[in-house]
C-alpha cells in the first residue's frame, strides 16, 4: 500500500478549488440585495451617464456578494451599481451577481480599497479608438451615444479626430484631450488658424472661444465673396476682398472732385477711368428708425448691410484729385483741421471697436452653448444661493423684465420653444418648468437658471463697452463655476485685454474699409 504525500502545492491547488466551486452566479433583484459596509461613500448618484447606461443595458458586470445566516445576499462590490440599478431598473429587473464566502472583515476592507483606489478609466485615446471601430462598422453617431452611453458631444469629438492625424497623434501623446483635439482636427488643413490657436493655447486662451472666431471669420469670408459674385453677376466691376488688400489706396468717387473742383455727379462714376465697385459693410442702427408710437418696444440689435461703392485704387488714371488738393487721405482731408495723430487715433479705436463687436459676437456663441449645458444641471453650485438672493432681494432689472416677458431666454437654453402671443403668453409653460422642480435642489438650480438667463438676454455688444456691477457679478460668478471667458468678456470683470498681433490682417482690411467708407 502506497501512502499519499500532499505538498504544500497540491493543498494550495485544493484549498482553490474548494473556493471556485463555493462560488456561485446568480442573477438577483438589486433592491433585494442588502448594501454591507463599503468604504466608499461617494457613489456620485448623478452620474447622467452611468444612470442612463444601467436603465437601458442593465449591469454589464456583475457584483459581488455573499450569503448571510438569513439567507440573506449582503453586497461586498458594486455598491454604485447595485443602489442605481435599484433606483432606475434594469431592462430585466435583475442584475448578475457572484456569490462568494463571507471574507474576513480585514479581508472585506482591503479588498474594496484595492477595487476603487485603483481603478482606473479609459484613456481619451482608447475611447476614440473605440468609438473609430462602431463608427466601421456602421453605428451612428447616436447609436454610438446610446450603446456606451457617452454622452453625444464626446462622441462627436472622437469622430472628428479620427479624420485628423495629426491632431490624433496628439492626443495619444497625451499633449492633447480629447475636446482640444477636435477643435485643433477642425482646423488641420488651415495653418494660419491651427497657429492662431496653438498661441491661444500657448497663452492659455479659450479654445473654444478661438475656434468660434475662426468659424466666424470663415462664414464672414464666405458671406463677402457670395455678394461680391452677386454683384459681378449683375455686371458690376466688384473688387476681390483680395484685391482691396492688395491695393495702394481705395478712394471713393464721391469724395473726390475734378480737376475744376467740382463733384461728379452720380450717374458719371461708372465712366471713370479704372472705377471699379468695392462692397463695404454699413452699420444700421434700429434706434434711428424707433417708433415713439409703440415705446414700450426696445429697438433691436444694430446690424451690417452689404453696400456697393464706387471707389478707384489709382488716383492719377482716374482723372479724379481729393478734395482740396491735399495728399492725404480721404478721410482726414474732410475732418477740418484734424492731425494725422487725431486721425490715427480714431482709426485706431475704430478697429478695436470693430474687433470686439466681432469678438462678442463669437463669444456669444460660446457662453450660451455654455449656458445651455449649465441650466440643465441637477444641483446647484456653490455660492448659488447668494446670487439667487441678490437678484431677487434687490429687484434687479435683467429679471424684472425677464419676469415680464415670461423668461424667453431661459426658454432658449432649456432647448424649448419660446412661447408666443399676446402680452401674458407663456404662463403655462412657466408653471409646468416651476412645478417640475419639486425638490429644493431643483428648485435652487431652476430658479438660478432664471436668473441667469434674464441677465444674458440683457447682454449685447453694448456690453463691453459700458459693463455694470451686475455684469461683473454674474459673469464672476460664472467663471466659479467654471466658465472660461474670452478676452472681450473679461473687460465686464475689469480687465483690459491684453494686445494681440494675431488679428493684423483683418484690421488692415478694416483700415482700407475705413479710407474708402
Amino acid at each position: 500500500m502506497t501512502d499519499t504525500i500532499q505538498t504544500p502545492a497540491d493543498t494550495a491547488t485544493v484549498e482553490a478549488s474548494e473556493a471556485v466551486q463555493a462560488e456561485e452566479f446568480l442573477y438577483l433583484d438589486p433592491a433585494a440585495i442588502i448594501i454591507g459596509t463599503n468604504v466608499r461613500t461617494d457613489l456620485r448618484p448623478d452620474h447622467k451617464e452611468f444612470r442612463k447606461s444601467i436603465k437601458e443595458r442593465g449591469v454589464l458586470e456583475a457584483v459581488t456578494v455573499y450569503r448571510n445566516e438569513d439567507g440573506q445576499y449582503v453586497l461586498l462590490r458594486g455598491q454604485r451599481r447595485t443602489v442605481t440599478a435599484a433606483e432606475v431598473d434594469t431592462p430585466t429587473g435583475l442584475i448578475p451577481a457572484r456569490v462568494v464566502p463571507q471574507p474576513a472583515d480585514a479581508d472585506r476592507i482591503g479588498d474594496q480599497m484595492v477595487e476603487n483606489i485603483h481603478r482606473a478609466g479609459m484613456r481619451e485615446a482608447e475611447i476614440v479608438a473605440g468609438v473609430e471601430q462602431l463608427a466601421l462598422l456602421g453605428v451612428s453617431a447616436a447609436q454610438i451615444a446610446k450603446r456606451t452611453s457617452i454622452d453625444r458631444p464626446t462622441v462627436n469629438a472622437a469622430l472628428v479626430v479620427t479624420k485628423a492625424d495629426q491632431s490624433r497623434n496628439r492626443l495619444d501623446s497625451g499633449d492633447l484631450t480629447l475636446e482640444e483635439a477636435a477643435i485643433f482636427a477642425e482646423f488641420e488643413h488651415d495653418p494660419e488658424a491651427v497657429e492662431r490657436l496653438e498661441n491661444a493655447k500657448r497663452w492659455r486662451r479659450s479654445l473654444a472661444h478661438e475656434a468660434q472666431r475662426l468659424r466666424d471669420e470663415a462664414a464672414e469670408r464666405e458671406a463677402d465673396a457670395a455678394e461680391v459674385e452677386r454683384l459681378r453677376v449683375e455686371g458690376l466691376p466688384v473688387l476681390s476682398a483680395e484685391e482691396v488688400a492688395e491695393a495702394d489706396e481705395v478712394l471713393r468717387i464721391e469724395r473726390l472732385v475734378t480737376e475744376d473742383g467740382e463733384s461728379l455727379p452720380e450717374e458719371e462714376w461708372s465712366n471713370v477711368p479704372g472705377a471699379r465697385v468695392q462692397v463695404v459693410k454699413e452699420w444700421v442702427y434700429p434706434e434711428d428708425e424707433y417708433d415713439e408710437e409703440h415705446e414700450d418696444d426696445e429697438p433691436g440689435e444694430p446690424y451690417q448691410q452689404y453696400v456697393p461703392v464706387w471707389v478707384v485704387t489709382d488716383l492719377a488714371a482716374s482723372g479724379l484729385r481729393r478734395r482740396g488738393g491735399g495728399s492725404g487721405s480721404t478721410a482726414s482731408a474732410d475732418e477740418g483741421g484734424e492731425s494725422e495723430e487725431e486721425a490715427e487715433a480714431r482709426r485706431e479705436e475704430r478697429r478695436r471697436v470693430i474687433d470686439n463687436n466681432k469678438a462678442w459676437s463669437s463669444a456669444e456663441t460660446v457662453r450660451r452653448e455654455w449656458l445651455a449645458t449649465f441650466v440643465a444641471r441637477k444641483t446647484a453650485p456653490k455660492g448659488a444661493e447668494a446670487l439667487i438672493c441678490e437678484a431677487v432681494v434687490t429687484g434687479h432689472h435683467s429679471l424684472s423684465k425677464a419676469m415680464d416677458h415670461r423668461h424667453p431666454m431661459l426658454f432658449t437654453l432649456l432647448g424649448i420653444d419660446v412661447p408666443t402671443g399676446y402680452y401674458g403668453a407663456g404662463y403655462e409653460e412657466c408653471h409646468k418648468i416651476a412645478t417640475k422642480a419639486s425638490t429644493p435642489k431643483a428648485a435652487t438650480v431652476t430658479t438660478l437658471a432664471a436668473i441667469v438667463a434674464a441677465w444674458e438676454a440683457t447682454t449685447g455688444k453694448h456690453s463691453w463697452r459700458n459693463p455694470t456691477a451686475w455684469d461683473a457679478r454674474v459673469l464672476g460668478a460664472l467663471v466659479e463655476w467654471g466658465y472660461q471667458p474670452s478676452e472681450v468678456e473679461r473687460i465686464l470683470l475689469g480687465e483690459e485685454p491684453q494686445p494681440s498681433t494675431e488679428y493684423d490682417s483683418d484690421d488692415d482690411a478694416d483700415e482700407a474699409s475705413d479710407s474708402a467708407a
